[in-house]
Parts: C-alpha cells; structure tokens; sequence
C-alpha cells in the first residue's frame, strides 16, 4: 500500500509551434499511467505549456506546484523527466531543499528520482547539468545563427508596420528565407507620418487623428504617439537590419523612405527642446501661456458645464491672484490674428532664427534648386527640351531639394515653426493642432492680458504682446 496521499503531475514544453499542447498532453498522459501503476492519486496538474525553464522568468504552473507541495497539498510529484522540472542546476538545488523539508517524493517516467537519498539526488544532478549543458550549447547555436542572418540581411523579430514577410526559396532551389516585402497601404501612411513630423505635427496629433479615422495598430489597438515616435527611429525603415542594437548592414528589403526624410525626422525626434506631451490634449490656446497683467500669475480657462444655470461664456482667470478674468474668445482671436501676421512675414523665419545667415544660405541653396526646376518646366513648355529630359533633371533635383529643405528645417529657431511662416501661414495656423499653436505661441511672443474695471468690454488695448528673439 503505497504511503502517498496526494500527488501532481508536472508537464512542460519550452515551444509549443501550432498552439495544440500535444506534447505537454503526452507527457500527462505517461504521468498519469506511472501514477496509476505506483497507486499514487493524482490529485492535481500542473501545465507550462510554451514556456522556458531557462531563461529566468516565471513559469506560472510551477510556481502553483511549489505552493502546493509547501502547503501540504501534494507530498509526491510525477515528471516525464527532470529537466522537465527544471534546467538550472540553482533551480534544482533550491527544489532539492524543498523535497528535503516536506519529504517530498519525486518520480520520472525515466526511473525513479528519490531525492531523500544521496544517490538519488546525484542522479538528479547529472540529469539537471547535462540538460543546462544542452541549453547552452543550443543558445550558442542559435546565436550564431542569428549572427549570420544578421550578416546576410535576413529579417528577424516582429514584422514592421508598412511591410509584410514573405518565404522565398533560394535560386538553387534547395533552400528558403524570409523576406520583408512593402505593404503600400502601410507604408503610405508611414510616409506621411515622416512627412508631418519634417512639417512640426507632434506625434500625439498624428495618433489622435489615425484613432479618429479607426486606424489601429497591426495588433488592433489604438494609436499612441510614443509607438509611433519608436516606430519612425527604427532604420527598417531605411532598408537597414539592426542587430544587438548596431546597424550591422542593409536588410534584404526595399526601404519605404529615403535616407533624407528619415534624418530630417530624426534630428526632430531627438531634440532636447522637444517636450514630450503629458496629460490630455490641450484644448485652449492660451492656458499655462498668458499671463495676469496684475500679479504675473499664469492664466487659467473657466468654462462651466452646459447644463449650468446662468451658463456663462468661457473665460480666462489668473490661478494665482484671481483678480483678472477676462472672455477667452475675444483674447483668442486677437492672438491668432497678431501671430499670423507676424509670422507671414517674409522675414519672421530669419528674425526668429538663431543663426538668420545659416538660415538665409540654406532658403537661397533651396529656392535655387525650386527655380533650377520651374526653369526646366518652362523650358519643356517652350519646346526646348524633351519630356525625357525634363524627367531626367527633376529626379536628379528631387534629392538636391530634401537635403536643401533639410538644411532649412534644421535652421529653423524651433522645430513648431518648419512650415509655419511666409505667404501660406494663414493656411498652416488654420491646418496645425492646438499642440503645434501653443508651442509656436510660447516661443515666439510673451502674451499678458491687463486687468479691467468691472463692466468694462473688452478692448484690444488690454492684451500687452512682446515679441520674443530678434523679433
């Protein structure tokens, strides 16, 4: 008669490829028969099906078995084989200890283990060292594997959004590898991510605006602007395979963007005077910015809720004296009206500029470019050259203008401002989130609002503007 009450059976599988546990299902069903010839009643299972016993994380089931055996649960364990149960020779030692204080018994489909003699637990050593030797030898292997993919430009880990991964077989016809092929409805909206980031969108409003069209993400969530900013650093995109953190060579997929763009979008993303947004998306121009014309305190919105009685019309007031409170549109609307026409201004990029003759070389080397262009355009129109030629000069030119608009980009006094200034600033102001509005607001002019009498309306004499810079 067997002196067991209760034992568990122990089942694992490091991989489990197409998700049908046939393996962990195998090793119960062995268990079970051992259990039924030993007489031991299987009182509980426990199951880490796809999950390692060497990489040092958690495995669930195995921590619920090491309860069960301290709580006096289970006082005997079946597994297939012990490095089943573990593959670190620390792991093993510790479980060892365990079996000691609550005289746990152990038995494996391979024979016994009985880890209360010191054969037994020598036994169990050897099999727990030959099994940590087989995980090396087997990370050494795959390292050297994904070195030599690495080398080969082959993909690895998840797919990028904008691509799609492929098999293709060798040319010799005795292999296959995989291969990155571009997904032109993702890549286009990668495109034009670079491109709003190069014109001053923040990432935030790049995402607020794909999860208000019902965009998500290949996982299907929402958009977040921090994924997106992660996204649009990797050098995938450029046609590039990363490895251990170094750009080792070119992958072998076709880049969706060219070496240009993704700079441009890079020296943006790494500015140390770009913020990273926090909280909610700001929705009045002028709070935090505007500042009380009596104390200096910052100006704040008051805005009641619609089903208020006596609902009275948005407002700005100062959160430290609350002694200014003035209407938020009339403010609003003069700001915007005063900002536009400064920055329409042929000269508003140059006079904010901290370098204007960096900046004027680089808009002179860039309008020269466009001009080359126009020239070119009307020169096919005339009939002095052919549309093949014309072709031929604007694709030559096409790069020349992303390395100029670069340069010009990267002169700009703040990355808000790239696109915002000249004849179509009234259209970008109108276009730009409220994000882009408040950044440009804040570098470029200090806006105080004076306080009033009661009953006195408002006048534009009580908004006080100093433009900042040169400017």
């Amino acid at each position: 008669m067997s002196s067991i009450q209760s034992c568990g059976i122990y089942a694992r599988i490091s991989r489990d490829e197409d998700g049908s546990a046939l393996g962990v299902a195998r090793q119960i069903a062995d268990c079970t028969r051992e259990a039924l010839r030993r007489g031991w009643p299987v009182a509980q299972q426990f199951v880490d099906n796809d999950v390692s016993a060497s990489n040092g994380r958690a495995r669930p089931e195995y921590v619920r078995m090491i309860h069960a055996v301290e709580t006096g649960q289970i006082d005997a364990v079946i597994v297939w084989d012990v490095d089943r149960l573990t593959r670190t020779p620390a792991e093993l030692e510790t479980f060892i200890n365990l079996a000691d204080r609550h005289t746990l018994a152990l038995a494996s489909i391979g024979g016994d283990v009985d880890l209360a003699t010191p054969q037994g637990r020598l036994t169990a050593r050897i099999k727990g060292n030959v099994a940590r030797h087989e995980v090396e030898q087997q990370s050494r292997r795959l390292k050297r594997k994904f070195d030599e993919s690495a080398a080969a430009g082959k993909p690895h880990g998840p797919v990028p959004f904008g691509y799609r991964r492929i098999t293709k077989t060798d040319e010799d016809g005795r292999g296959s590898y995989q291969q990155d092929v571009i997904y032109e409805e993702e890549a286009a909206m990668v495109r034009d991510w670079y491109r709003r980031i190069a014109d001053g969108e923040t990432l935030r409003s790049i995402a607020n605006e794909l999860n208000g069209r019902g965009k998500t993400t290949k996982a299907g969530n929402p958009w977040v602007g921090a994924v997106i900013g992660r996204m649009l650093r990797r050098p995938a995109y450029l046609g590039l395979r990363k490895h251990r953190g170094e750009v080792v060579g070119p992958g072998n997929w076709e880049a969706i963007i060219d070496e240009d763009t993704y700079d441009r979008a890079l020296a943006i993303l790494s500015d140390p005077r770009r913020i990273p947004p926090r909280g909610r998306e700001p929705r009045y121009l002028g709070s935090g910015i505007y500042l009380c014309g009596k104390c200096g305190g910052v100006m704040r919105p008051v805005v009641q809720a619609k089903e208020s009685e006596n609902v009275r019309a948005p407002a700005y007031s100062c959160s430290t004296c609350q002694r200014t409170v003035r209407k938020m549109q009339p403010i609003d609307e003069l700001v915007e009206m005063l900002v536009i026409e400064r920055l329409s201004r042929p000269d508003a990029a140059l006079d904010l500029s901290r370098d204007p003759s960096g900046l004027r070389e680089a808009m002179a080397a860039r309008d020269a470019i466009v001009a080359r262009m126009d020239g070119a355009a009307d020169e096919y129109a005339a009939g002095t050259i052919t549309v093949r030629q014309l072709t031929r000069i604007t694709e030559r030119l096409k790069g020349d203008l992303a390395r100029a608009e670069g340069r010009v980009t990267s002169q700009q006094p703040f990355t808000a401002l790239a696109g915002m200034t000249g004849a179509g600033a009234a259209d970008a102001w109108a276009a730009a989130s409220m994000e882009r509005k408040r950044a440009v607001l804040r570098e470029l002019v200090t806006i105080t609002i004076l306080p009033a009498g009661p009953g006195i309306k408002f006048a534009p004499e009580q908004v006080k503007y100093e433009w900042k810079g040169a400017a």
